[in-house]
């Protein structure tokens, strides 16, 4: 038999880390402690609310989280949240849970239905959760329901080989067709460089500094100053803003040998603006030998110049669909266009 928790606030030291070691064992992640600990510790809002599987003996079996995302909409405050570190141990997953014994739900369905239910209480919400086809029927049956949101997956392939190589979730035709556009691709772009050279100069910060452009009439994160800083940590994201105007600004995760370098959160207007970013952007990627530039466009007329700025340097741009799934009774939050999305919510390192 189990015990549920319900943690409202931070965990132990000794909990946090028996909790991290186990979700790293389940699923392969190599998150270190520190970061953890500035997801679930350090929010604007608070700290992320948690709730634990037990052994009668204390031994921590599973885990269940809710990072609370400041948020507005129409005028009024919202605790929105993201549900993270998920598991259950392998050896208990059919074990009934204390005080749920007669319940036809298992214990990995009680875990976060509980506290989903607990912080939807006190007036949290919607719950948003990204995850992949294969575990959202399980979403599905905690009562979460799918938005469904159009973007435009664009990239620029700078090392082609190691792109078709590493880029995950590819057939071995979509791998050979990634090299081969990544081929022509390194032809295009140091030309662009050449005739880019007159842009404005476009200077490197830290993500503290930018001038942000709130949104009124759609829900969007990390809209202030604390959010911003929260979110993007220095050491990780790399930083641009026009030196001619400090209202233009963009922030990217950074890449590697085995990752894109990632456009997360921008604000970007006029079309010298737009190359001289991306050329900036660019150059870095190639400093820190990532293997191109990853920058996804959701569905919006405000999209669209960007868009074509980018097909004119040679990247590729495929539409596709992204699916969140939204715990949340008002039908409102299901529709795409109450939202301003963008890759800031899909590539926290959690």
């Amino acid at each position: 038999m189990l015990n549920l928790r319900i943690v409202r606030g931070p965990l132990l030291d000794a909990e946090e880390k028996v909790i991290l070691e186990e979700y790293n064992r389940l699923t392969g992640a190599q998150i270190s402690l520190d970061q953890f600990k500035h997801w679930v510790r350090d929010s604007p809002e608070g700290p992320s609310w948690h709730a634990i599987l037990e052994t009668d003996d204390s031994k921590i079996v599973g885990h269940f989280s809710i990072i609370p995302l400041r948020a507005e909409h129409e005028g009024e405050k919202l605790i929105a949240a993201k549900s993270e570190y998920f598991f259950v141990n392998e050896l208990y997953r059919r074990e009934k849970v204390r005080g749920f014994e007669k319940s036809y739900l298992t214990c990995a369905i009680l875990l976060p239905s509980k506290l989903f239910e607990s912080c939807h209480s006190l007036g949290w919400g919607p719950f948003l959760t990204s995850v992949s086809e294969e575990i959202q029927p399980f979403y599905k049956a905690l009562g979460c329901r799918p938005a469904n949101f159009e973007l435009s997956e664009c990239l620029l392939i700078l090392r082609p080989l190691e792109a078709a190589r590493r880029t995950p979730n590819l057939t071995k035709w979509q791998r050979m067709a990634l090299f081969l556009v990544g081929a022509a691709q390194r032809l295009i772009w140091p030309v662009a460089n050449m005739f880019l050279r007159e842009s404005p100069v476009v200077r490197f910060t830290s993500a503290s500094s930018v001038c942000l452009h709130p949104q009124k009439d759609r829900i969007a994160f990390f809209q202030d100053s604390t959010s911003v800083t929260w979110r993007y940590p220095d050491e990780e994201y790399v930083t641009l803003t026009s030196a001619t105007d400090s209202n233009q600004y963009l922030i990217a995760k950074h890449g590697s040998n085995d990752r894109y370098l990632r456009v997360c959160q921008w604000h970007i207007e006029g079309k010298k603006n737009r190359f001289a970013f991306l050329l900036a952007l660019i150059n870095q990627a190639k400093q820190q030998k990532a293997l191109g530039v990853r920058w996804s466009l959701y569905s919006d007329a405000e999209q669209s110049d960007m868009l074509s700025s980018l097909r004119k340097l040679g990247f590729l741009c495929v539409h596709r669909d992204r699916k969140l799934f939204l715990y949340t009774n008002k039908d409102i939050f299901l529709k795409p266009e109450a939202w301003s999305i963008t890759d800031s919510f899909f590539c926290l390192d959690l």
